[in-house]
């Protein structure tokens, strides 16, 4: 274990040169002062020695005729000594170690995974209800109790699962199949608008109208009720019917407008989430006309997720232009804007334009050719009766 010994204190290589320099193995013997692994060189005597004999040994040789060189120095405390001047880089560390120990113990992260139909924002709030949210301690949820509590929440979700990996929650959930029951249920097709009918394809159901037929909007095209022999039987409708539409369509317009186009610039304001404390990395409030946009980024080190949060909110600015139209201008403007509108296949049967105290209004009749069929559920009573309107 001596090495051991002389590697925790410290040791130097020393070459001692000069006339008699072997002088230097009586003075430190007299002195008790340890040499060892001594070789004699072409220089002088190389020898190693304590670091803390070194600086005795320099006052002995101070008046002789011998000098003492270092070559080397090793041990432990010329390793640590260039460190010296960081150790508070080095106490930082580890206090941040120990930090990230302790907060790992808390989570941090809730991710929702399996969701369609349902928002995580609902899943979420149904979380923090039973307790469950950012900044809990991860022995304070029972992933078994906590998923049934969850279920009791949310009953639109079939299964449900609790997931801790470090400091994030996994959320995992399947939803609720639609009732197969409702899937075929009785049901009408009604006409969603006034036409004539030109195509009927009927898969399922007791159909009312025939080709030619002129119906109203409302109107029971298709009944789910059947009269056989055997009774009356409910069935769930199914089919399109094509009619011939006409729809009038209104559109407005002003001589002295407001128009608002894309201005080209945007900016970016970053808020920090720290331990569910929001802090704002910006001053003062944005004005004028913008869309916005928000993203989040969660911090991580080491593969551990950390309590920390950036949110980016970017603001796309809008320019808002002042427009006076002439008469014709506006029209085609009208024009222009009702052609864009229109569904495909649709056709302007006729179009007039009246004038207003500061504006046009333009007036058209549209012509399409359509499914105007849209189901309606029944409603059956006790008695097996349902009403056909």
């Amino acid at each position: 274990m001596l090495w051991l010994y002389r590697f925790l204190m410290g040791y130097v290589t020393v070459l001692f040169s000069g006339d008699f320099c072997e002088k230097i193995l009586n003075l430190t013997a007299k002195n008790r002062i340890t040499l060892w692994d001594s070789r004699l060189t072409k220089k002088g005597i190389e020898s190693n020695l304590l670091a803390r004999d070194f600086k005795r040994l320099r006052a002995i040789i101070r008046k002789s005729e011998i000098k003492a060189h270092i070559l080397k120095r090793k041990g432990l405390p010329f390793k640590t000594a260039k460190y010296n001047k960081r150790i508070g880089l080095l106490i930082g560390a580890v206090i941040f170690m120990a930090f990230l120990k302790v907060m790992s113990g808390f989570i941090w992260v809730i991710d929702i995974n399996g969701n369609e139909t349902v928002s995580s924002s609902q899943i979420l709030s149904a979380c923090k209800e039973i307790g469950i949210k950012e900044g809990v301690k991860r022995s304070s949820i029972h992933t078994k109790t906590d998923r049934e509590r969850l279920l009791l929440k949310l009953d639109k979700l079939a299964w449900a699962s609790l997931n801790i990996e470090g400091s994030r929650l996994g959320v995992n959930v399947t939803e609720r199949k639609k009732n197969e029951a409702d899937e075929t249920a009785p049901s009408n097709l009604k006409a969603t608008a006034d036409g004539i009918i030109k195509k009927i394809d009927i898969v399922s159901g007791n159909c009312l109208v025939k080709t030619g037929d002129a119906v109203k909007k409302g109107d029971i095209l298709v009944s789910g009720v059947i009269e056989k022999l055997s009774g009356t039987h409910f069935v769930k409708s199914q089919g399109t019917i094509t009619a011939q539409t006409v729809e009038e369509i209104k559109l407005e317009g002003k001589y002295k407008a407001e128009k608002t186009i894309n201005g080209g610039k945007q900016k970016t304001k970053n808020v920090l989430e720290i331990f569910s404390l929001k802090i704002p990395l910006f001053l003062g409030e944005e004005k004028g006309e913008y869309k916005s946009y928000k993203d989040t980024k969660s911090l991580s080190f080491l593969g551990k997720d950390l309590p920390l949060r950036i949110h980016s909110k970017t603001f796309y600015f809008y320019e808002t232009y002042k427009l006076t139209y002439s008469k014709e201008q506006l029209k085609a403007e009208l024009q222009k804007k009702l052609e864009k509108g229109l569904e495909k296949g649709s056709s302007i049967i006729e179009s007039n334009v009246t004038e207003t105290t500061d504006g046009l209004i333009l007036t058209a009749l549209v012509s399409n050719t359509k499914n105007i069929a849209t189901e309606e559920k029944m409603l059956i009573s006790e008695n097996n009766e349902s009403p056909l309107g």
